[in-house]
């Protein structure tokens, strides 16, 4: 309001110093007239609207310049003038009412502009300072980003930041090809530089993989990894293999079969394993496999006394300690884990994979205070993957006390027209990662 005012001030004084006159006198017309201070001689003149300087806002009138004091004419002098209407000085002079405003606005908008523009302009030199000092491809691509739509546009500076990028993912994907030191890794850091290649190409900064997570787990079996969809099924494989090579040992010997043998302790293996659950110890189960040890090798001396030898008795003792072990992992909830675990593991493993594969540039990687910005963040979009990565469980065979079965990765990538390709080199990058926070 204050600026109005001013500004409103301004017009005036400059309109009445510099605008059209209040009167244009004729001197070839001139008549005695009275006024207030006596006769005086007055001009034929016409007195000027001053805030619009136009002939039908004008009236003639007989005007004494010395009293500065006019007369109306009468009706015939009215017909008798024949003076024409004028206006002293240059257009501008005489419509400076009218120019003042807007010419005033004109100029503080103009003034604003400029200003605004050199500011902008300011601006985009600083940020663009700070991102060559930092010389990352996250500094440029966040300076395109806060240029993206300005109203002034840096385009030199834009160029030069893309420019700039584009010899960082040239020098990256280069460095990926000379840190190969083993075969796992060179395949893991060419699938690395061929994910910068993409991105680069595409803008994106995304993990651009598809991540699929294949169903059960796999476990060795018979020195092969053989798939199952539950852990019961694969337990009972187990107990069916050491019931084999009990039979194995111990046919047409008059010696009874596992399942025989075992027949009386399967309850006992049901409350051994409620005990493991209660203590949280795997005590229950060493003491239950221990009697059942001897309980064998009670049951092979009986049957065939000496004629057994001791290391035939140990060798049969051990199939039958595996046959109990995996019966009592059945009553464990050893599948109702596996299904918590694998929630947890879609969750978080896209997360962690980005974190892995950003720390081959830990330039990249910054922070706000309240997470890292990865330089390749996991990405949902299915319009952005360059490849799909299975990822299958694989058990280790071990048990936790909960029931917890205890699983490495196996990892898988399926690129285009090409056969898939275990990730080794991932695999061990993860795990190192996993022990590295538990330690911490």
């Amino acid at each position: 309001m204050l600026k109005l005012l001013i500004a409103g001030g301004l017009v005036v004084i400059l309109g009445f110093t510099f605008g059209p006159p209040k009167y244009v006198a004729f001197v070839d017309h001139q008549k005695r007239i009275e006024t207030l201070y006596g006769e005086h001689d007055a001009y034929l003149a016409w007195h000027i609207n001053r805030w619009v300087p136009l002939r039908s806002f004008a009236e003639l009138v007989w005007y004494a310049p010395s009293v500065d004091s006019e007369q109306a004419l009468t009706e015939l002098e009215i017909k008798q003038a024949a003076v024409p209407f004028s206006l002293p000085g240059s257009w501008f002079s005489n419509y400076i009412w009218w120019l003042l405003p807007p010419l005033l606005w004109g100029g503080q908008r103009l003034f604003s502009f400029a200003f605004f523009a050199w500011r902008q302009v300011r601006s985009h030199q600083r940020n663009f300072f700070l991102s060559e000092r930092r010389n990352t491809i996250i500094a440029y691509e966040t300076f395109l980003k806060q240029t993206q739509d300005v109203p002034y546009k840096p385009y030199r500076l834009r160029r030069k930041a893309k420019q700039a990028r584009e010899q960082l993912y040239d020098l990256y994907i280069e460095s990926l090809v000379r840190a190969s030191m083993n075969d796992d890794e060179r395949v893991l850091n060419g699938v690395v530089a061929k994910m910068l290649a993409f991105n680069r190409d595409r803008n994106q900064r995304f993990l651009p993989l598809q991540l699929h997570m294949e169903a059960g787990f796999k476990a060795q079996m018979r020195g092969v990894l053989t798939r199952f969809s539950k852990f019961e099924g694969y337990f009972e494989e187990r107990m069916s293999q050491s019931a084999k090579q009990w039979l194995l040992e111990v046919h047409g010997s008059g010696v009874p079969s596992m399942s025989e043998l075992y027949e009386d302790w399967d309850g006992r293996a049901r409350n051994c394993a409620k005990a493991i659950l209660t203590a949280r110890k795997w005590q229950p189960l060493t003491s239950l496999r221990e009697s059942f040890r001897d309980y064998a090798k009670d049951t092979i001396l009986r049957v065939l006394g000496k004629a057994a030898s001791a290391r035939n008795r140990d060798d049969l003792a051990r199939f039958a300690e595996a046959y109990l072990t995996y019966s009592v992992y059945r009553y464990l909830p050893v599948d109702a884990k596996l299904r918590d675990y694998e929630q947890d593991y879609k969750r978080l493993i896209g997360k962690r994979i980005a974190q892995v594969l950003s720390a081959y540039f830990p330039q990249e990687i910054t922070t706000n205070g309240v997470k890292p910005d990865l330089f390749l963040n996991p990405s949902f979009r299915h319009d952005s993957h360059m490849a799909k990565l299975s990822i299958e469980l694989v058990f280790e065979n071990k048990v936790m006390p909960d029931g917890m079965p205890v699983v490495s990765n196996a990892f898988y990538i399926s690129m285009p027209g090409e056969e898939p390709q275990r990730l080794e080199g991932l695999e061990h990058k993860l795990s190192a990662s996993k022990e590295k926070e538990h330690k911490s």
